[in-house]
């Protein structure tokens, strides 16, 4: 899978972008970045990088049933990037019974022990 097109469609290979991240040899400098890794995790079923990128205070009790979405795609819509904060908007497209579905999310992250982490959905962009 290495040499397959990264599922964060960054247009790089999965070993050249988020399989860094998801193994364990390097972590996402940006909340943008971070956000991709997460939806490469969602797809390939990582779910310990989940829980470990999720904010404690928001994580939910994962488990293996939350990766039964079969996720198609990512588009990022726009990103905000802040010193302690960042804000990512993006479409994840999903199969459904009656073909592709599309899940639009408004992400919060936040600077957490110096790293970024996923803190929740937002209502709207601020």
């Amino acid at each position: 899978m290495p040499h397959r097109p990264c599922p964060c469609c960054s247009g790089k290979t999965f070993g050249q972008c988020c399989q860094l991240y998801l193994s364990g040899k390097a972590y996402p400098n940006t909340a943008e970045a971070l956000m991709r890794s997460r939806f490469s995790a969602f797809v390939t079923g990582n779910l310990p990088y989940l829980r470990k990128t999720w904010h404690p205070d928001t994580c939910p009790d994962l488990s293996a049933d939350d990766l039964d979405t079969r996720w198609t795609r990512l588009e990022v819509v726009r990103s905000k990037r802040g010193l302690k904060k960042s804000i990512v908007e993006f479409r994840a497209y999903f199969e459904g019974e009656s073909g592709e579905r599309e899940m639009h999310e408004i992400s919060l992250f936040r600077l957490y022990r110096k790293r970024w982490v996923y803190v929740e959905p937002l209502q709207e962009w601020p």
